[in-house]
């Protein structure tokens, strides 16, 4: 119990940190803190009431109190695969910029307010709901959304190994990328679509190295694919730009490991957050 206690309090820190400094630009790289839980299925009622009702109430209180804090959500593995993955559910926050360093004191008044709870109460609170698996930090290199993320909504995700020596060949195929998910955006093909690039664990023997998600309205939305619009909508965005030689591209700078479809339980956005990206 106390090792799973320091551990999740180690994901946590992450992405609970001081009230937000005034900010020096408009724009700022996110970085999105994944915590990945496993929840017994005896526990997912109260799990999923605890987030909801508890949890959402934190996250916006923290929005609310000046954090660099851009959005929350908390995501349900909808298929688990085979091999099985050892986690259930993610827990998801964005940040404007890097994580900041905790603030014990800011950390526990915000939980309180939002809460009625201390932090350590709140923190036992999920250790009795669930168990945490894994923490992954990660860089927003490109992202495209128009409206905030909505209890149903369906994402699907692609989780991606560059290939040894190509990280920066791989920058550059995301150039052409961000333009044409801007518009697949703007045509409403899907609901928003990011990219991001793992900061840690990292290594060569790290299981991937990046990933991209798609939101979709519902699952018939995630199923449905990019069709024959894919071309129609490449040219579109890079007129006079060769189709074949783009997907050729991405074939040779990385190569799926493992996708996956989530479904959105709840989720806490900040109103009107601004488009970012590290490129």
């Amino acid at each position: 119990m106390t090792r799973q206690l320091t551990i999740l309090a180690t994901g946590l820190a992450l992405v609970i940190g001081p009230h937000a400094a005034p900010a020096q630009q408009a724009t700022k790289v996110q970085y999105r803190t994944s915590n990945y839980v496993n929840v017994p299925p005896d526990k997912v009622p109260a799990f999923l009431e605890f987030n909801r009702n508890v949890v959402k109430k934190l996250m916006q209180e923290r929005i609310n109190s000046g954090e660099t804090l851009e959005s929350w959500a908390l995501l349900a593995l909808m298929y688990r695969g085979s091999p099985a993955l050892d986690y259930n559910y993610i827990s998801t926050t964005v940040s404007s910029g890097p994580p900041p360093e905790p603030n014990p004191t800011v950390r526990d008044q915000v939980t309180k307010k939002a809460t009625g709870m201390t932090y350590s109460e709140y923190v036992q609170k999920l250790i009795g709901l669930s168990t945490l698996t894994g923490t992954v930090l990660s860089r927003v290199d490109g992202l495209a959304a128009s409206s905030p993320m909505k209890e149903g909504n369906v994402i699907s995700v692609i989780r991606w190994k560059i290939e040894p020596h190509r990280g920066a060949d791989y920058a550059e195929y995301l150039k052409m990328v961000v333009p044409v998910q801007t518009q697949a955006v703007k045509d409403g093909q899907v609901l928003g679509w990011a990219a991001a690039r793992v900061v840690s664990p990292g290594g060569t023997d790290a299981p991937y190295d990046a990933v991209t998600s798609f939101t979709h309205k519902d699952l018939a939305s995630a199923l449905q694919g990019p069709g024959p619009s894919a071309a129609a909508l490449f040219a579109k965005v890079h007129p006079g730009k060769n189709y074949t030689n783009y997907i050729d591209q991405g074939r040779a700078v990385r190569r799926a490991v493992r996708t996956e479809l989530f479904r959105v339980v709840v989720a806490v956005e900040r109103p009107s957050t601004t488009t970012t990206s590290s490129r």
